[in-house]
């Protein structure tokens, strides 16, 4: 009488074996790639920026921060907080190029508008550089916070606010109203000559790279 066939069973515990070992394999390869892709996270490197999608979301972010800070005036305080010699009070970073005024650092930024913190906050702590600019209907472009010469990828949101002639400098230099400033003390020009109220339609533009 013949024993069992020790040699089918062994080899076929080795063949279970070896099925084990390449399935909890996979399952260790699947796990690492999943938990990369939870983790990664958008900044300005990332490969994925050349989405539409992706810079559509960026886009998008910069310009609700426009709209949060111009939904309670923020916005135009921030461009009458002029300082009497053609700059914004508070800026003394070096200016952007062809221009004079001295501009914002970042967190001089945070500190004089709401349009500043929220910017520092969403792309500034997260590895982005921006640069904040007008752009007056009438009159030259002038930087408020400048930190280099953005690439061609770079991203850009820009909201449009009327400025009136009865509206007030927000600084601690003057409170006259801004058809008042001596034309030569003006950080923007004024646009309209006589009794018209509108003083200057500005552009107010994030880029972003």
């Amino acid at each position: 009488m013949s024993g069992p066939d020790t040699t089918r069973t062994i080899g076929t515990d080795r063949g279970q074996a070896y099925t084990l070992e390449g399935f909890i394999g996979a399952m260790v390869v699947l796990l690492a790639v999943l938990f990369a892709l939870q983790s990664s996270v958008i900044v300005p490197t990332t490969g994925g920026l050349a989405d539409r999608s992706v810079q559509a979301q960026i886009q998008q972010e910069a310009q609700d921060a426009l709209i949060v800070s111009n939904h309670d005036g923020n916005l135009s305080e921030t461009v009458r907080n002029w300082d009497g010699d053609g700059g914004f009070e508070g800026a003394a970073q070096p200016p952007a190029p062809d221009e004079d005024a001295e501009t914002y650092s970042t967190d001089q930024f945070a500190n004089e508008s709401e349009l500043g913190l929220v910017l520092k906050e969403r792309f500034g702590e997260n590895g982005w550089n921006y640069n904040v600019e007008l752009h007056p209907e009438t009159g030259k472009r002038t930087t408020l916070v400048y930190q280099g010469s953005p690439p061609s990828s770079a991203l850009s949101a820009s909201y449009t606010i009327a400025l009136y002639a009865n509206q007030t400098v927000t600084s601690e230099w003057s409170d006259a109203e801004l058809h008042e400033v001596d034309p030569n003390q003006r950080t923007i020009k004024y646009a309209n000559s006589g009794d018209t109220l509108l003083y200057n339609v500005v552009e107010v533009r994030v880029i972003l790279w």
